[in-house]
């Protein structure tokens, strides 16, 4: 595959708007500059053209107050947007295989076959079965043609577009130099749930409870406004010890739903793999920064997790070090997406 030439790697939130630009990227990657900005509201996967035109104009102010001047861009579809399956081919030889992925897809994809742009990926090799592992990766040809129309009305060139969990596996590879995880990406309206096994990404599923639902528990619970529930949200979390455990007790019925989710997609992973999963989690996103939340999910699942550092092997100026330290975990997919060389 070609070299990609020097690019913005570009995250979509809920949100925010996430940019990462990075320089020596098949070396010693290096932060060139980084962006935020506010993301309009209901503007995410909207095929009108005027929604469009607005998520192109918080990227254009994102530019401007970051200084960027690189046009190359690569964006990540949003997880929920995206189908995704594991398919095993016993029997098929590899250069068969695209004729077999083409023919098992639409058992699975539940539009027709020319509404989606289809990839796959070879993953691996089941010996005993004498089948290569695929992870069948599409997207709807609509959505595709949203971020293509994003970045036109921004005056970007689109030079390649992926998914988030792709994105994000590549940066705890390269960055942290994981090959087994759990990745979980806490967004606001949904978690995305992938698994790598050496190296690759092997699974993926998007779970539709975000952390918008955890604050909105507050809410409903101490009728509360939203920005106060908010700060009480990103104050005491998951801490069963502090405000006589109140917080800890309203968002507790959410969390623990998520984790029922996870649970059950690992054992979905397990039962069609016929392997073990991952026991070290790394948590990402924004949402991942609610205190208390590494040691909740390493007590109910009975793993280890932690909160991602996907800057750990990527030199950062001083200047910048201040935000990283906040909220250095919401840029992993900006920094997968800035990593990406072919």
């Amino acid at each position: 595959m070609a070299k990609l030439p020097d690019h913005v790697g570009i995250d979509f939130g809920t949100h925010t708007v996430k940019a990462v630009e990075l320089k020596n990227i098949s070396t010693k990657p290096e932060l060139a500059n980084l962006g935020v900005q506010l993301t309009p509201k209901g503007v995410i996967n909207s095929e009108e053209r005027q929604d469009q035109k607005k998520l192109a104009e918080a990227l254009k102010v994102l530019y401007a107050n970051s200084k960027i001047k690189n046009v190359n861009v690569v964006m990540a579809l949003p997880e929920f947007s995206v189908f995704t399956r594991f398919l095993e081919f016993p029997g098929v030889k590899v250069e068969e295989l695209k004729k077999a992925v083409q023919y098992e897809a639409k058992q699975y994809i539940p539009i027709p076959l020319e509404q989606v742009q289809m990839s796959y990926i070879i993953i691996g090799f089941n010996q005993e079965k004498n089948a290569p592992r695929v992870l069948l990766v599409a997207a709807p040809r609509k959505t595709i043609e949203i971020y293509m129309n994003v970045a036109n009305f921004a005056n970007l060139d689109l030079i390649a577009i992926e998914t988030e969990s792709v994105a994000m596996g590549r940066a705890m590879f390269r960055s942290m130099g994981k090959k087994d995880c759990v990745m979980l990406d806490f967004g606001a309206n949904s978690t995305d749930m992938s698994i790598m096994t050496n190296g690759a990404l092997v699974f993926s599923q998007s779970i539709p409870i975000g952390s918008d639902a955890l604050t909105q528990s507050i809410v409903n619970t101490f009728n509360f406004d939203y920005n106060r529930a908010e700060q009480f949200k990103r104050g005491y979390g998951l801490l069963p010890n502090v405000v006589e455990g109140k917080i800890y007790n309203a968002l507790l019925p959410i969390i623990g739903s998520l984790m029922t989710e996870v649970r059950r997609g690992v054992e979905f992973y397990k039962n069609k793999t016929m392997s073990a999963a991952p026991v070290e989690y790394l948590l990402n996103g924004d949402g991942s920064l609610l205190p208390g939340l590494p040691e909740f999910v390493s007590k109910s699942l009975g793993v280890s997790a932690q909160i991602a550092n996907p800057w750990l092997n990527i030199s950062v100026d001083n200047k910048y070090k201040n935000i990283l330290s906040k909220a250095g975990s919401s840029y992993s997919v900006a920094i997968g997406l800035a990593l990406k060389d072919e």
